[in-house]
């Protein structure tokens, strides 16, 4: 894929990964070359049309995730984030119908940033099989109290503080005879003590079937099987800066270049990211590089900076 964008022009080899890294254009075009004369073809088209394949998968793979589950990708924003999520994200979102495209800050490091907000998590289970006439409440409220004492216990060893601790339980149903199960969240450790938790967990049960399946039979008998136990711990506040521009160079420092889009080729230019000020709105074509990542954007796309520093892109030929 890099080399089939590079041969379009799509991305600077000069400055590929914030000029840490430099492409070697001629290399790039040499093994297209020979690939495109085995298959009969020209090395620009066949870059285009490699980028296009894949392109299709990415664009099937969402639909798989949005379309099979009764979501219309139109009415959503595609998020484009990784290192060669901004690269594809514009055509992506054409072939779904999405008309806005948004690139965070440092899209490349956009998982790992993730990462460091992410809780830190330790999730315990415990066989609990047993009909639901025949509920032995205290044990079950046993059995989950000692799931929270390890929980509590492996954020101990990594050093959470009690006051970022916190525990979740769930148990998991089912109808009598059923092979799958769902996962019905729990109050806390002691609610099969309550009185009538056995009536309140089984129409909680019947709701959660009823969004999920479309159906729920409410006095069918029931039947727990496992007991769940979340111990999470929050991390530390991360402090972020608002969004500033590097005001020692011009954002169209990066000259222009020819790239292709749809066979044909335009001279676009080149703008480095870190330089774009808030409200900047440009159409395409235009590449924007960052040290993270490369920003594609096609001839018939418009680009805003928002307050955040985001890279909003409005799609004009959206289907």
């Amino acid at each position: 894929m890099t080399d089939a964008n590079a041969v379009l022009g799509r991305v600077d080899p000069d400055w590929f990964a914030g000029g840490h890294m430099t492409l070697d254009i001629t290399a790039a075009r040499a093994a297209m070359g020979d690939l495109a004369a085995e298959l009969a073809l020209d090395p620009v088209a066949l870059a285009g049309g490699i980028c296009d394949v894949a392109n299709a998968k990415m664009a099937q793979a969402i639909r798989t995730l949005t379309v099979e589950h009764g979501r219309e990708p139109r009415e959503f924003t595609l998020l484009a984030f990784g290192g060669a999520g901004p690269m594809h994200a514009v055509e992506i979102a054409r072939e779904l119908g999405v008309e806005e495209v948004v690139v965070p800050l440092f899209p490349g490091a956009f998982s790992a940033w993730g990462m460091l907000g992410t809780a830190v998590r330790r999730d315990l289970t415990r066989q609990f099989f047993t009909p639901g006439h025949a509920l032995d409440s205290p044990a079950m409220a046993s059995a989950l109290a000692g799931l929270e004492a390890q929980g509590l216990a492996a954020l101990d060893e990594q050093g959470v503080p009690a006051e970022r601790r916190a525990v979740e339980h769930a148990v998991d149903m089912r109808y009598e005879g059923q092979d799958y199960t769902l996962t019905v969240p729990l109050t806390g450790a002691a609610e099969p003590l309550t009185d009538g938790f056995h009536a309140t967990v089984s129409a909680r049960f019947a709701a959660q079937h009823e969004r999920r399946y479309g159906h729920a039979t409410p006095q069918a008998p029931i039947e727990f099987v496992t007991l769940r136990t979340t111990a999470l711990g929050a991390p530390p506040v991360q402090e972020t800066r608002p969004y500033a521009p590097e005001a020692d160079d011009a954002p169209r420092a990066g000259g222009t270049k020819p790239v292709v889009f749809g066979g044909e080729t335009y001279e676009t230019p080149v703008l480095r990211r870190e330089h774009l000020p808030v409200g900047e709105q440009f159409p395409g074509p235009a590449i924007v590089v960052e040290a993270t990542s490369t920003t594609v954007v096609p001839p018939d796309a418009l680009v805003t900076v928002d307050m955040n520093g985001f890279l909003v892109i409005k799609l004009g030929g959206a289907a």
